[in-house]
């Protein structure tokens, strides 16, 4: 082969390589700036934890999070379900581990220890700039606030009043009972020995079952600025008499509130402390129920409930911050409480639901006298204090008065 041929032989073969070299690379196409700005346009995850463990809760929370996500392009939330006797916990971890969600959907008692370890973030310019504080219940919007901050709007409200199976109340010919003294009786004459109870309660350890607790006490119409005083021992004999009597069964020590709705639902209780997360259930079911205002000592009186929605602090805040003023829109509130069968946070908007929900105008009539946990002065104290109390009524036979003395010690008195 001549030179000149070896030559053009060599260059052919290293065009063909560098050919080859560009065939397997990135096409220049594929560096555009449109792609560069269809990269950078990609929506940011939130993430969203939440206890909520019915069907009807996650529902609700399925319909917000779409929702939010199809109104704009920003950014995409997906939730997650934490159990709520590990929801604490697991929060605490996370923030040990530089893993915690965007967003949280915490039970308001929970929101002052959650401020005091500064997980959750501040966003009172926000609210100040878009959320108006004067449509709130006053005793909920408590919940948000230290220190004149707030770190989060409520979500929700409830409280608990006596549902009860309206059959069951015919059989017996017995009225809505307005006293406790009427009350008990009712559940005397409603309990059938092996087969039914008359009332049944959450007594579980923890604040489900202090926040059961409260009503009764409040009741006795002694002043919640001392929760030693000693009128609220009456409270601790009604229930000490409900389960002498048989009208109340010892496991209540451990149904929790979604129990609590089983149980009824299967004949076993006729009438039950709960709340509007059980409404669902209820009206799935089929069952003849309705609802009444706790039957009054000295006087009515109960204690609210709910979730507040809020922000996790140096996590993505502006986020968080746009599917807070998402779910502040009336339409999308009223929308979501549909499914959920939550109540408003907003007294207009509560009147409005019960109108379309009779069976819980109920509970929101009881939200105007209601008392936020805030209020209690060291409630944390309060509720350990009340939940070992329970657990000794339902779960010893220690007698009362030396309940109550133990009870005044753990409050510190």
């Amino acid at each position: 082969m001549k030179k000149r041929d070896l030559f053009r032989l060599m260059i052919l073969f290293f065009v063909m390589g560098i050919m080859g070299i560009m065939g397997c690379g990135v096409k220049p196409e594929e560096i555009t700036e449109d792609n560069k700005a269809a990269k950078e346009e990609k929506p940011q995850e939130l993430t969203f934890w939440s206890y909520y463990e019915t069907q009807a809760q996650q529902k609700g929370l399925d319909k917000l999070t779409d929702g939010f996500n199809k109104s704009q392009q920003e950014y995409k939330v997906s939730w997650e379900y934490v159990p709520m006797v590990d929801f604490i916990k697991m929060l605490s971890f996370a923030q040990s581990e530089e893993d915690l969600p965007d967003l949280v959907l915490a039970d308001n008692p929970d929101m002052g220890s959650l401020i005091k370890v500064g997980l959750l973030a501040d966003i009172t310019s926000h609210v100040e700039e878009n959320i108006s504080v004067e449509e709130y219940y006053p005793e909920v919007w408590k919940s948000v606030e230290n220190g004149g901050h707030y770190y989060g709007v409520p979500f929700c409200c409830n409280n608990t009043a006596i549902i009860y199976n309206k059959e069951m109340f015919r059989e017996k010919k017995l009225e809505i009972p307005a006293t406790w003294e009427e009350f008990k009786e009712a559940a005397a004459v409603l309990t059938e020995k092996g087969s039914r109870y008359g009332f049944a309660m959450s007594a579980i350890s923890g604040e489900q079952g202090a926040f059961q607790f409260m009503p009764w006490l409040l009741a006795t119409g002694a002043d919640t600025d001392d929760m030693s005083d000693t009128r609220y021992k009456e409270s601790f004999y009604l229930l000490d008499g409900l389960l002498q009597d048989k009208s109340m069964s010892n496991g209540c020590l451990n149904w929790s509130q979604n129990d609590l709705t089983k149980n009824f639902l299967e004949g076993k209780a006729a009438m039950m402390e709960n709340g509007p997360w059980s409404m669902a259930e209820l009206e799935e079911s089929g069952i003849e129920y309705g609802v009444f205002e706790f039957p009054s000592y000295e006087t009515q009186r109960v204690v609210l409930g709910g979730e507040v929605l809020a922000a996790v602090k140096d996590k993505n805040v502006e986020g968080a911050v746009a599917f807070i003023n998402y779910f502040n829109r009336e339409e999308v509130m009223e929308d979501i409480f549909q499914i959920t069968k939550n109540m408003p946070p907003k007294p207009a908007l509560a009147e409005s639901f019960a109108k379309k929900n009779p069976d819980y105008q109920v509970f929101v009539n009881q939200m105007e006298d209601g008392i936020s946990r805030k209020s209690i002065k060291d409630w944390k104290k309060v509720s350990n204090a009340l939940s070992d109390s329970l657990n000794k009524i339902f779960g010893s036979d220690e007698d009362i008065e030396e309940i109550w003395n133990q009870y005044v010690i753990d409050l510190g008195k």
